[in-house]
C-alpha cells in the first residue's frame, strides 16, 4: 500500500511538470537551436539584471578604466585558464555585471571546467538563468560527470526550483543510487509538505543504509512539515534506534516549534550521549520560554565542551542576557579555548553593561594575558561600541612598547578594520613608529578611517622615497601617480 501511494505521488508531480512544459511549448515564444544536451533554451530565459548595488561595489574593484571591456574580452577570446581565473573573481566578488556574457559561453562553451564554473558563478548570485538545463540534465544524469551533476543539485537547492522536484524524486527511487544523497538534499531545499509526506514513509524501509537513514532525517528536519511531527517524535524517544538519527529527529521536532516537543526535548537533554544533548539544545533554542532557558544555561555548565559551545551559541541567537554570569565564568575558567573565544564573542554580541563591563576590564587589567586581551578587543570592535577609549589607549601603549610586537600588529589589524574618530591617536602613534610594519598598519588606519590628523604625516611619508614599501603604500592611498 505505501509502494502504491509513494508511485501516485511520483505521477501526480511528474505529470504537474510534464503539463507545465507542455503549457511552455504552446507559447508562441521564439526557440534558439536545441544546443549541448538537447537542451531547448527559450529567449525569454535570460540572466535577471544586474543587482545594482552589487554591481556598483563589484566595480570599485575594478583596475583601470578598461577593466569591464578587458573582462568581456577574456569571456569571449580568453583560454580555458583566463577564463576560469575570471570567474573565479566575479564568483568571489559577487560581481552580476557579466551574467549575460557568462550564459553566452555557457551554451557555447565545450569546456566542462568553464562549464561547471559559470554553474557556480549562477548558483553564487541565485540567477535562474539556466534553471531549464539543471532540470533537462537531472532528468537523465548517468551521461554527464558526476561533479556537474552534484553542482546542479546546489543549483537548483539555491535558486529553489520548484519544478526540479519531479526528476529529483524520480532519483531517489532509482535502483541506482549514485545521486540518492544529493536528490534527497536537494528535496530537502526544494520541497514542501507533500514531499516530507513522501519522504517519511522512507524510515519503514528496510533497504536504506544507516548512513541513507541519517541523511533523510536530517532533510525532515529542514522541511519542518508538521505531518512528520508523530513519526519523529517516536524515533527520538526510542533508545533502540540509531543515536545519529535520534539526535536528528530531536532537532527536527524542535525545528517545528510545536509546544508538545518541548517537554520531550527537556526529557532528552538526560541523555548520557554528550552528542545527542548538542542536538537537544538545537531543538530547545526554538522555545522562547522559561523553561528552554533553564535547560540552555545548564548546557553551559556541561561537562563536555560541545554542549557547552552549543548552549553558548544558543544564548547568542535568544539574547538571554541572563546567562550573561555563566558566559564570564567560562571565558575566564573554560579549559578549551574554543569556548573562551566563543565567550567572548557572544558576550560582546549580548552588549549588556555586565558583558560589555567585563570585557572592557580584560582590556585594561595589567594582569590579563596578552591572548584574552586580544579576543576582548576583536569581540568589542566586531560587535558594539564599546570600549573605544580603553582600545585606543591600549594600542597607543603598544606603540611604544617592543617587547609586544605580535599584540601590537595584532590590535593594529584589529583597528584598521573597525574604524573610528577614537582611532586617530592610534593611527597617528603607528604613522609616528620607526618600525616599517606598525608604520604600514598606520597607513592601513588612515586609509580606512580617513583621520584629517594623520594626513600631514602620510604626506611626509608618500614624499619619503626611503620609505620603500610604505612610500609606495601612502601614493597610493592619496592617489599620487
Amino acid at each position: 500500500m505505501k509502494r502504491i501511494i509513494v508511485l501516485l505521488l511520483t505521477v501526480s508531480l511528474t505529470t504537474s511538470f510534464i503539463f507545465a512544459k507542455e503549457k511552455k511549448e504552446d507559447t508562441d515564444e521564439p526557440k534558439v537551436e536545441k544546443i549541448h544536451h538537447e537542451v531547448t533554451i527559450p529567449q525569454s530565459k535570460k540572466p535577471l539584471p544586474p543587482d545594482k548595488e552589487k554591481a556598483e561595489k563589484a566595480a570599485l574593484k575594478d583596475e583601470g578604466k578598461d577593466a569591464v571591456k578587458d573582462k568581456k574580452e577574456t569571456l569571449a577570446y580568453g583560454i580555458e585558464t583566463e577564463i576560469l581565473s575570471l570567474i573565479k573573481d566575479l564568483i568571489s566578488n559577487e560581481d552580476p555585471r557579466f551574467s549575460d556574457d557568462l550564459y553566452e559561453l555557457f551554451y557555447s562553451t565545450k569546456s566542462v571546467p568553464v562549464r561547471e564554473k559559470i554553474i557556480e558563478y549562477f548558483t553564487k548570485i541565485k540567477d535562474p538563468c539556466i534553471e531549464d538545463y539543471a532540470i533537462e540534465i537531472l532528468e537523465d544524469p548517468y551521461d554527464e560527470k558526476s561533479s556537474t551533476v552534484e553542482m546542479l543539485f546546489r543549483y537548483v537547492s539555491e535558486v529553489k526550483t520548484k519544478e526540479a522536484v519531479p526528476c529529483v524524486l524520480n532519483l531517489l527511487d532509482s535502483e541506482d543510487e549514485t545521486y540518492f544523497n544529493g536528490a534527497l538534499t536537494t528535496l530537502g531545499e526544494v520541497g514542501g509538505p507533500d514531499e516530507a509526506g513522501y519522504l517519511v514513509e522512507y524510515l519503514d524501509r528496510d533497504d536504506l543504509t544507516l548512513s541513507q537513514r541519517q541523511s533523510l532525517m536530517k532533510v525532515l528536519g529542514r522541511l519542518k512539515a508538521e505531518s512528520t511531527w508523530d513519526k519523529l517524535s517516536e524515533i527520538c524517544q526510542d533508545e533502540e534506534e540509531n543515536s545519529f538519527v535520534r539526535m536528528y529527529a530531536a532537532e527536527a521536532i524542535g525545528a517545528m516549534k510545536k509546544p508538545e516537543s518541548l517537554p520531550i526535548l527537556i526529557d532528552l537533554f538526560e541523555s548520557g550521549d554528550p552528542n545527542f544533548r548538542v542536538y537537544v539544545i538545537k531543538g530547545i533554542s526554538n522555545y522562547d520560554s522559561a523553561e528552554a532557558k533553564k535547560v540552555i544555561i545548564q548546557g553551559i555548565k556541561d561537562a563536555h565542551w560541545k554542549v557547552r559551545q552549543e548552549s553558548i551559541e544558543a544564548v547568542e541567537r535568544m539574547n538571554i542576557t541572563e546567562a550573561v554570569p555563566y558566559i564570564i565564568y567560562r571565558a575566564k575558567n573554560d579549559p578549551e579555548n574554543v569556548i573562551k573565544e566563543k565567550a567572548y564573542q557572544v558576550l560582546s554580541k549580548l552588549n549588556s553593561s555586565e558583558a560589555n563591563d567585563y570585557l572592557i576590564e580584560t582590556i585594561t587589567s595589567k594582569k590579563g594575558t596578552d591572548a584574552a586581551k586580544s579576543k576582548a578587543c576583536e569581540a568589542l570592535l566586531k560587535n558594539t561600541k564599546a570600549g573605544q577609549k580603553e582600545i585606543a589607549e591600549l594600542a597607543v601603549e603598544l606603540a611604544g612598547d617592543d617587547k609586544r610586537k605580535p599584540f601590537r600588529y595584532t590590535v593594529g589589524k584589529l583597528i584598521a578594520k573597525y574604524p573610528d574618530s577614537e582611532f586617530s591617536v592610534v593611527c597617528e602613534a603607528f604613522l609616528q613608529s620607526k618600525d616599517a610594519q606598525t608604520c604600514a598598519l598606520g597607513l592601513d588606519m588612515f586609509a580606512s578611517g580617513r583621520y584629517a590628523s594623520c594626513e600631514a604625516k602620510v604626506k611626509e611619508i608618500s614624499e619619503n622615497e626611503k620609505a620603500g614599501a610604505n612610500y609606495k603604500k601612502a601614493r597610493k592611498i592619496l592617489q599620487i601617480e
